[in-house]
């Protein structure tokens, strides 16, 4: 009889600790479930924020960092009369040569250089629009037009939209970001290699 107490008492006495070890392995394993969640989507997080709402900045190599402008979009048309969509909607990044319609030499030249860095980004390239600001009245040909088949034309309704681009006469590339705003401009001829490269960079914010 005493032995039969003796073990009951033992056996009571240890129940508590079971019960309350219960708990505290439950709040481990959901420690272990949060640290996991975490280490999966703080990076994605991190990744929206620095693209979305703070692109970090880039130091430009071969082209003029401007002061972040709006571009007056309502003043930008296709050339077929159609409204340009603002970078939000398409949420791409523009390149954009502002040139003449009677292309000369250095113009197809800017407009090869564009094209093969866009094409040089491979996936991408989506995220890049190539635009030809034409500053004057001419027509580009349509064997230059068809050589460019991802090329966007379009002309500025405004005379302002011309000089924030850079000027009517004088060939710039302009790049606005996926905000609207105009943020780099590059001379008709940079470097191929660091404009690809700076770009490559850029597009990815």
């Amino acid at each position: 009889m005493t032995e039969d107490r003796y073990s009951g008492d033992e056996t009571a006495s240890i129940a508590p600790a079971t019960g309350a070890a219960a708990p505290s392995g439950q709040f481990k394993g959901r420690l272990i479930l949060l640290a996991i969640v975490a280490i999966g989507v703080l990076p994605l997080l991190a990744a929206l924020y620095f693209r979305y709402v703070s692109p970090p900045e880039v130091k430009a190599s071969v082209g003029q960092r401007l002061d972040p402008v709006l571009l007056p979009f309502e003043f930008l048309q296709r050339a077929d009369g159609v409204k340009l969509d603002h970078p939000e909607v398409s949420g791409k990044w523009l390149v954009i040569l502002s040139a003449p319609g009677r292309c000369d030499e250095r113009c197809q030249h800017a407009l090869y250089l564009t094209r093969q860095a866009r094409t040089a980004q491979g996936r991408n390239m989506a995220r890049v629009d190539r635009l030809w600001l034409i500053t004057d009245a001419v027509a580009p040909v349509p064997e230059l037009v068809a050589a460019h088949p991802d090329l966007i034309l379009i002309r500025a309704t405004d005379d302002r939209v011309l000089q924030l681009l850079g000027g009517g006469e004088r060939h710039h590339i302009n790049l606005v970001d996926r905000r609207g705003l105009l943020v780099f401009r590059y001379p008709d001829d940079p470097e191929p290699r660091a404009f690809i490269r700076e770009l490559g960079k850029l597009i990815k914010f």
